[in-house]
């Protein structure tokens, strides 16, 4: 495992270097017409990597095959995807207004999340499948993330603001429940 942590470390710090040079793009111009949408996105894609890293830190647990990285690889490629596209990556001479980035980029963007997403939590879900516990018990553990997993997708399709903030304010709990995870 140290050997796919190195890698996934080295992969993940590309992204927030992507984020971040494209951030600096953009506080830098004086060409750019600010909207909130997007600087959230970017902020919750840096709080995923963030964890994403972290938990795989913490689960160092000895020598992984090929077979049980590819699942990894493609969690690392999808949030570094998802960090080149949290900023525009260039800022022409016209402009650029995140608003319309945001919109011209929402599905792409929400795609690569629930992707993300739902590839990280097909594992919570056949971990909690394999416990020794009703299916009651299995429906009440994986509800939460089942439903914020339906709330990535439905942001897919979320074309007025109202319905941003909405998915946005139910989305602010995913940090929550990972923190409330990794504390205990």
């Amino acid at each position: 495992m140290e050997q796919a942590l190195v890698l996934a470390s080295i992969v993940l710090g590309v992204a927030i270097a992507f984020e971040l040079e494209h951030l600096n793009n953009v506080l830098r111009s004086k060409k750019v017409k600010w909207h909130w949408a997007q600087p959230i996105f970017a902020l919750f894609v840096l709080l995923t990597i963030i964890a994403y890293w972290w938990g795989a830190a913490k689960n160092n647990e000895g020598a992984i095959t090929l077979g049980e990285f590819l699942p990894i690889m493609f969690q690392l490629v999808t949030l570094a995807l998802l960090a080149a596209v949290s900023f525009p990556d260039q800022i022409d001479d016209d402009g650029v207004d995140l608003a319309d980035y945001y919109q011209e980029n929402r599905r792409y963007q929400w795609i690569l999340m629930s992707l993300f997403f739902w590839s990280v939590n097909m594992r919570w879900f056949w971990n909690a499948w394999q416990r020794d516990i009703s299916l009651n018990e299995f429906f009440a553990t994986i509800a939460s993330d089942a439903v914020l997993g339906l709330i990535c997708i439905a942001m897919i399709f979320a074309a007025r603001w109202w319905q941003v903030i909405v998915g946005y304010v139910l989305l602010s709990v995913v940090p929550i429940v990972w923190l409330t995870r990794s504390l205990g």
